[in-house]
This record gives C-alpha cells, structure tokens and sequence, in this order.
C-alpha cells in the first residue's frame, strides 16, 4: 500500500496520509472527467489480457 511504503521511506504519518488522499482524489476526478464507470477489476482483465496475447 502507498501509504505504508512511504512510511517505510520516513515519511511522517500526516504527509503519507496527504498524499494518499491526494493519489485517491486524482483517480476519483479522473473517473468522473472520462464518463467510464468504475470497474473494480480492471487490473485484473488488464493483466490476463497482456498474459493472453504472449
């Protein structure tokens, strides 16, 4: 997880938690701007798809 990772950096727990809400909001607005609903897997698809065509 992001937050934890830049914990482990030494980070301090406030400027982690920041930028974790940061990363989440940028994705909230880019889902909203694109008009594509959100698909909880998509990863998942993405990478059997890649697996597939190899």
């Amino acid at each position: 997880m992001l937050y934890e990772r830049l914990i482990a950096r030494g980070k301090p727990k406030k400027v982690a938690l920041i930028a974790v809400a940061n990363k989440l909001l940028r994705q909230i607005f880019a889902i909203l701007r694109s008009g594509i609903p959100y698909d909880p897997h998509y990863l998942e698809r993405k990478r059997s798809l890649a697996f597939q065509g190899t």
